[in-house]
């Protein structure tokens, strides 16, 4: 029913085919509760998108470093400091932002990473790279210069198991938090036409 035709109804029906103030104030209140939904939709996937957008880049920063050390290291380069440094940086900023975004896939990967460190505790303090109780790891400059060579290959070259997982568990969640921000775009379009749904129950009457 057009309306037009429902206004001829009411009128035939001697109601008046002016808005209540009731209805106005239904209206009303129905478009202020959208456009608090809309925003606080935007902000919130506008959040979710940056927090994914960072553990994206961090992971695969650190898939990068992982195999950009393992390689300075089996080729025998003496100074490798920086790029210690820089892993070690990565591999917290992962383990941050996994926490942030959550969801079963960053928990698990999170973990996985936790455990990855305090596995190889005592390896990675030989040379160097202290681990915290939570996973998270910090260098020791000096210990890491003073370390042997070899231990150092087998701790941190291409077979070591701590870099062989880090590189895999950071690859996997950068395809993860990839796709998990453009699902979040998505959600978004799907909640657009759902408030469009919302606004037009509270316009039935023109």
């Amino acid at each position: 029913m057009t309306t037009q035709m429902l206004s001829n109804s009411r009128r035939r029906a001697g109601l008046s085919t002016r808005k209540s103030p009731l209805l106005s104030s239904v209206q009303n209140t129905g478009t202020s509760r959208l456009n608090m939904l809309q925003a606080n939709s935007i902000q919130g996937n506008r959040l979710l998108r940056i927090d994914y957008e960072n553990l994206r880049k961090s992971a695969d920063s650190l898939g990068y470093r992982a195999e950009l050390l393992a390689e300075k290291v089996d080729k025998e380069e003496k100074d490798v400091t920086s790029t210690v440094e820089s892993l070690v940086e990565d591999f917290n900023d992962t383990m941050k932002y996994l926490k942030k975004s959550s969801g079963v896939l960053n928990d698990y990967y999170r973990q996985t990473l936790r455990e990855t460190a305090l596995t190889n505790k005592t390896a990675l303090g030989e040379v160097g790279i202290v681990v915290g109780t939570d996973g998270t790891l910090s260098l020791d400059r000096d210990k890491l210069a003073g370390a042997d060579q070899e231990q150092v290959k087998k701790i941190l070259g291409s077979s070591s198991d701590f870099i062989k997982r880090v590189s895999t568990v950071a690859d996997r969640a950068a395809d993860n938090a990839s796709a998990s921000a453009e699902n979040v775009s998505r959600q978004y379009t799907a909640a657009g036409g759902l408030n469009s749904s919302y606004l037009s129950k509270y316009n039935f009457w023109g």
